[in-house]
């Protein structure tokens, strides 16, 4: 990230996240939280990729000065549970993203093909030949 003079941002920065919004997971049992950048956000889930994807009927949702702030308070079993879907999900996406296989062309011409090809060139000469 690069500052100006006056502390003005450089136009060129880019922000890699779609949204502003953060995820507080809040477990209910050790007493601890983390704050994490919202990736995704649909009708059903709060995702911050490869850490959390959260039903979002479970969260509460604040606004912040940069963005919304989902609150979701669980146990810590709901949490580890919720970690570990994340991140398979996450290992899925990128397994089907590194599996990609370059389009085999079409192989040579076909025997069907051919056949009609071969005939149609000899009704032609006959419908010429008449």
């Amino acid at each position: 990230m690069a500052i100006k003079l006056f502390g003005k941002k450089d136009e060129k920065e880019v922000d890699f996240f779609a949204t502003n919004d953060m995820l507080v997971v809040f477990d209910h049992s050790k007493n601890t939280s983390d704050i994490v950048r919202v990736t995704d956000l649909d009708e059903d889930a709060v995702v911050a990729a490869g850490r959390y994807k959260v039903p979002r009927l479970d969260c509460e949702v604040t606004t912040g000065p940069e963005g919304r702030i989902f609150f979701y308070r669980a146990p810590t079993e709901s949490v580890q549970e919720v970690e570990r879907l994340a991140l398979l999900e996450y290992n899925t996406v990128l397994s089907q993203i590194t599996a990609f296989r370059p389009p085999v062309p079409p192989a040579s011409m076909d025997w069907t093909k051919g056949i009609l090809f071969a005939l149609l060139f000899v009704a032609f000469i006959l419908i010429a030949v008449t």
